[in-house]
């Protein structure tokens, strides 16, 4: 039932998150010169336009496991024909998601600090305790301060998160843009061959705790920055 609640606590980040990602990828394509993304109807802030089944269900995964909070939605279509220079335009394109996530991750960060400073002037003090319950997910969901601490603290985690994972160089992930915007042909020729499993592939590293890994000191760099705006002086 916790789970649950922490869950609920956490749509608002999620949405957001995911909405605003995908709508960087179709204004970027769109001031580039491609207009495909407007085509289908992509530009917009409109989450049900963006969200994808199997995509949020990563997320309900993740929550109810304890892994990173990460998920997807639906990718956002461009024709690199309509770019006047394919390759970097790709990568601004594929970039353009995970930093959106990164300003998203700020804003929330804003937040949270504002909100500590309030709440201490209204004689609610955050202990390291109730620091860490609400990093880890177990917030006290009785106290109004720590629930809306929980929400400000999942939009930084999810935000941080989400733009790491999105730049694992995996299809359908943008780091793989990347890097076949920047490495030698042979790229796309391997991605061209591993994208019918590429999805396997990422759950496979997830189930095998890689993904964990791999993404374990950017999140720990989260942690900290969440720690900081509590105004804690305990450190991972």
């Amino acid at each position: 039932m916790e789970t649950l609640l922490y869950l609920l606590l956490s749509l608002p980040a999620i949405i957001s998150a995911l909405t605003i990602h995908e709508f960087a990828h179709a204004w970027t394509a769109y001031k580039l010169g491609d207009d495909t993304a407007e085509r289908q109807g992509r530009l917009t802030l409109d989450p049900l336009v963006h969200l994808d089944p199997f995509g949020s269900l990563l997320f309900l995964v993740a929550v109810f496991t304890g892994a990173p909070l990460i998920g997807s939605a639906k990718p956002v279509p461009f024709n690199m024909r309509n770019l006047s220079h394919p390759r970097r335009d790709a990568i601004l394109i594929a970039i353009a998601g995970p930093i959106s996530n990164i300003l998203q991750a700020i804003v929330w960060l804003a937040s949270l600090f504002i909100f500590r400073i309030a709440a201490e002037k209204s004689g609610v003090v955050f202990d390291t305790d109730a620091i860490f319950n609400i990093i880890e997910r177990s917030p006290d969901l009785n106290s109004i301060p720590s629930v809306v601490a929980t929400i400000l603290t999942a939009g930084v985690l999810t935000n941080i998160t989400l733009a790491v994972f999105n730049m694992i160089p995996i299809p359908p992930l943008d780091g793989h843009y990347v890097l076949e915007g920047l490495g030698p042909p042979w790229i796309a020729d391997l991605y061209n061959q591993i994208r019918p499993i590429s999805i396997y592939i990422l759950m496979g590293l997830l189930y095998f705790r890689i993904l964990q890994i791999v993404m374990a000191p950017f999140i720990i760099v989260a942690y900290r920055l969440v720690l900081s705006a509590f105004g804690s002086q305990y450190s991972f």
